[in-house]
Order: structure tokens, then C-alpha cells, then sequence
């Protein structure tokens, strides 16, 4: 009777210590993970808020983490929040409002601070310029000839650049762009950080139709940000090149 109290014994002490054994363990996607973008070797979903699909705006680069006492940050978020496609991103009589309004995120961070030679051109000092790029978007989803985004200070005449920095770093995993106005034209963005100067972005400048537009591309890197870098093909698209507003997702 003993060696079976025993035996009953083990089988139980055997089947709770398999029962501690979180076959999960490790697997951060599982049978129902969130999507991962291509470009990424991390774990971490993509899925950011306000993901409408659409063509890839930063898929290049591998990601970046920075592990700690209190786990792992994923600073690598390549989620296309706005749709490229004029035909499924503008509507009314001129095409020119968007379907689908892009919300930003509550903990949003905008670039508070233009360097004062920090710019290839500006309208002018106050209206259309470089400091109306700085803070919440106050044109968008609006596209318009608006005074209060930053335009370049003639029309079609050369590529043109705006730099927005940050007076407190942020580690960051994407950066959006609201362009207000002729969108489509941005070919570069280049973010710097305390690691340095890293590009985040490149692309083609070609006209995406009338009406408003977020580009969202990752940061790849954990290191905090203080300033980023938008280079503009002005030529490529025709009348004024207006950007409203810039960004940073704070890594989570």
C-alpha cells in the first residue's frame, strides 16, 4: 500500500512540474502575435495606432533594442499610418480632404524649437516659416495654402530642407511628418541622435494628390533624439511643398 501512495505521489509531483513548463515561454508573436514589419528582426508588433495600410514608408535597416534591468525597448516602428494612394486617401469636390483622418498618439512628442540656420529657405520669418513646423499640427487634416505650416521662400526652384529639434531628447521609435500642402515631395529624412547623424528615410519625390498627407517612418535606433532633418524635392512637385508639423513616438 505504501510503494502505491508513493507512486501516486511522483505521477502528481511529475504532471505539476510539466504544468510549470509555459510552452509561450521565449515566443513573443504566438499563434495570434501582432504584425511585424519586414525590415524588422525584432519581436515587437508593428501594429501603432491609426495603421491604415498603404505603400511602406521605411522599410530599410534593421531594428534596434536596448535591453535593461527592466526588459527590452523596441525603438523600431515601421507602421504605414496613412495611405499613399491619392485615389483612396482623398475625397470632395477637389479631392482635396482626406477619407481618414490620421490621429496621432497621446504621447505624441513635436519638435519644439527651428534652428535659426537650420533651413535651406522660409516664406518668411513668422508666416510659412520654420517655427510653424514646431508644435501639434494646427493645418492638418486641412490641405491648403496655409500660414501656419512652413513653405519654402519661392516656388519651385530648388530642393529645399527644414531641420525641428527637440530641447528635451527622445528616445523615439518613429517619426511622422504631416505634409499640408503638395505633399509627396519629402526625399530624405535624417534624424540625429546622441549616437549620431542616421538616415531613416529615402524616397522619390512624385506628386500624391491633393489632399493631406502623414509620412511615418522608424527611427532604428534607441539612442535619444534631438533633432530631425527633412529634405524636400521641391521641383519634383509642382506650387509650395507645406509641412504642417513633426513627431516622435516615444519608444515603449
Amino acid at each position: 500500500m505504501k510503494y502505491a501512495i508513493i507512486m501516486t505521489i511522483v505521477g502528481i509531483t511529475a504532471f505539476a512540474a510539466s504544468c510549470g513548463d509555459d510552452p509561450k515561454t521565449g515566443d513573443t508573436t504566438g499563434s495570434g502575435g501582432s504584425e511585424v514589419s519586414s525590415s524588422s528582426s525584432s519581436s515587437s508588433g508593428s501594429g501603432g495606432a491609426g495603421g491604415t495600410g498603404g505603400m511602406g514608408s521605411g522599410g530599410m535597416g534593421t531594428s534596434s533594442s536596448s535591453s535593461g534591468a527592466g526588459g527590452s525597448m523596441v525603438c523600431d516602428n515601421a507602421t504605414v499610418v496613412d495611405k499613399v494612394d491619392p485615389a483612396m486617401r482623398c475625397t470632395g469636390a477637389n479631392d482635396d480632404m482626406v477619407v481618414t483622418t490620421v490621429m496621432a498618439p497621446a504621447d505624441m512628442v513635436w519638435a519644439d524649437s527651428a534652428d535659426p540656420a537650420g533651413f535651406s529657405s522660409q516664406y518668411s520669418p513668422t508666416d510659412y516659416g520654420v517655427i510653424q513646423a514646431t508644435g501639434a499640427p494646427d493645418v492638418y487634416p486641412s490641405a491648403a495654402d496655409e500660414p501656419k505650416a512652413w513653405a519654402s521662400q519661392s516656388l519651385d526652384d530648388m530642393d529645399e530642407f527644414i531641420t525641428l529639434g527637440f530641447k528635451t531628447p527622445v528616445v523615439a521609435e518613429s517619426v511622422w511628418v504631416f505634409q499640408t500642402f503638395n505633399p509627396g515631395a519629402i526625399t530624405k529624412i535624417t534624424i540625429t541622435a546622441a549616437d549620431g547623424d542616421h538616415v531613416v528615410y529615402t524616397g522619390t519625390a512624385a506628386p500624391i494628390g491633393a489632399c493631406a498627407h502623414v509620412l511615418s517612418v522608424s527611427t532604428k535606433t534607441c539612442s535619444p533624439i534631438s533633432s530631425v532633418r527633412i529634405d524636400v524635392g521641391s521641383k519634383a512637385v509642382p506650387g509650395y511643398n507645406e509641412i504642417d508639423a513633426v513627431g516622435l513616438i516615444p519608444a515603449k
